[in-house]
């Protein structure tokens, strides 16, 4: 009789190729979600640029309301106390007297 000798597949490095595999698939999720936060990072960054802008334009314009709001009370006071003056010289005249 003859005997058949059954072919067995012989799978060399099945466990390592499969752990090889997960391994890598794992570092691929990973460096995905290194790629996603850094581009988060990046859109983080242009939003805080783009607030320091914001603010000092806002700074701006506040500096140059407090400017023009001191140099109308500047103007006021002048003309307060030229009033003052002239109301005091007015009271102290001889004619009052």
């Amino acid at each position: 009789m003859k005997e058949k000798k059954e072919q067995t597949k012989i799978v060399k490095g099945g466990f390592r190729a499969t752990l090889a595999l997960l391994i890598s698939v794992i570092a691929l999720i990973i460096s995905i979600m290194a790629y996603y936060k850094t581009a988060d990072q990046a859109d983080f960054n242009a939003k805080i640029t783009d607030i320091q802008n914001k603010l000092e334009n806002i700074k701006k314009d506040t500096s140059d309301r407090v400017n023009k709001i001191r140099q109308e009370t500047t103007n006021v006071m002048d003309k307060l106390g030229i009033e003052i003056k002239r109301h005091e010289k007015k009271q102290d005249s001889p004619e009052n007297q």
